[in-house]
């Protein structure tokens, strides 16, 4: 227990704030007597405008590896590949007919959690590792997600989705520099750091309307949020084990004592990334997209919040399985 101890100071300093601003969320809906806080707009806010600017922020200064991206952004598709048929099985189980029940479970809270312990982990490679496997699974959640909870498919569906433009402007920003004339380099900076502001408030804003929608949450939606919760932060990290474990034996993932000790520590370093993202609660976005297209966002809600108190013991463990059983292997 001491050595998990070490990977659970990790944890608290991710979690804690979120706790606290949801808790903030839970007093306005207790004050707010007459309901006049709309969810719909909040939600809209940050859905069109807000969320964008934080894919954008969090791209446009980073270098990225496509080889890289393919290994791991792959690896995330596969694990929420996985999750699908399990958070169906959980819905029709707890006799839900709404899809917006399986995002929690599909999706993990790749940003404001496991950001901060890649880079305390693993310095500024852990990071960009993790912001890879952030991208993928923010991408897959703006289409495939919203798929889900809106019932309307096409790529004209696909191409209204705001961050996906974020997300190739932030690429095209990192990738590609181009010569300006200074009075437009001057413009685009002060652009680019206005952004980088408005980024900041889509997470706050977002944890606020979740512990709001949870001053209403009910017993019946909170068993149904625990079942749902504890499905996606033990049985995501034990399918990343499997699929590393198939990486390995495939060759995809090499190990042993003929690797450069450079090449073995980014596999290593690739492979504790990816179970350290899959062991994430749901994440804010889904209850996002829940209550944007009115489909159980309760629950939703409830789920989120189980699975991020669950996650204070659930991740410094699978932090020790890292440490111990990936990063030594």
């Amino acid at each position: 227990m001491g050595v998990i101890s070490k990977e659970l100071l990790l944890v608290i300093p991710g979690v804690l704030p979120s706790l606290t601003i949801a808790l903030m969320g839970v007093m306005l809906g207790k004050i707010d007597i007459n309901r006049e806080v709309n969810h719909k707009t909040i939600s809209n806010m940050v859905y069109y405008f807000l969320t964008p600017c934080m894919v954008f922020s969090t791209l446009h200064q980073r270098d990225f590896d496509f080889k890289e991206f393919a290994t791991i952004g792959g690896a995330a598709l596969l694990l929420i590949v996985a999750m699908t048929p399990i958070a169906f099985s959980a819905k029709r189980l707890a006799k839900i007919k709404e899809n917006g029940y399986c995002l929690p479970i599909i999706f993990m809270n790749t940003g404001n959690i496991s950001l901060p312990i890649a880079l305390l982990l693993f310095g500024t490679e852990g990071l960009a590792k993790a912001i890879m496997f952030h991208m993928v699974n923010i991408l897959v959640l703006y289409s495939f997600g919203v798929y889900l909870v809106s019932g309307k498919s096409g790529i004209g569906q696909f191409l209204r989705i705001p961050a996906l433009y974020a997300t190739v402007l932030g690429i095209l920003v990192a990738k590609v520099s181009l010569p300006l004339p200074p009075l437009v380099q001057d413009v685009c900076s002060i652009a680019e750091r206005g952004i980088d502001v408005l980024a900041l408030a889509a997470i706050p804003l977002l944890i606020v309307d979740l512990g709001y929608s949870m001053s209403q949450a009910d017993l019946s939606q909170l068993r149904n949020g625990v079942t749902g919760a504890y499905l996606r932060v033990l049985l995501g990290p034990v399918l990343a084990l499997a699929l590393i474990y198939c990486g390995r034996v495939l060759g995809l993932l090499p190990i042993g004592p003929g690797l450069d000790p450079a090449t073995a520590l980014w596999y290593r370093t690739t492979e504790a990334i990816i179970v350290l993202n899959a062991a994430m609660p749901g994440p804010i976005m889904a209850y996002l997209l829940n209550v944007k297209f009115e489909n159980c966002p309760k629950q939703a809600a409830s789920m989120l919040m189980v699975g991020t108190l669950a996650g204070i013991v659930t991740v410094p463990f699978f932090l020790y399985v890292i440490k111990h059983f990936i990063l030594t292997g």
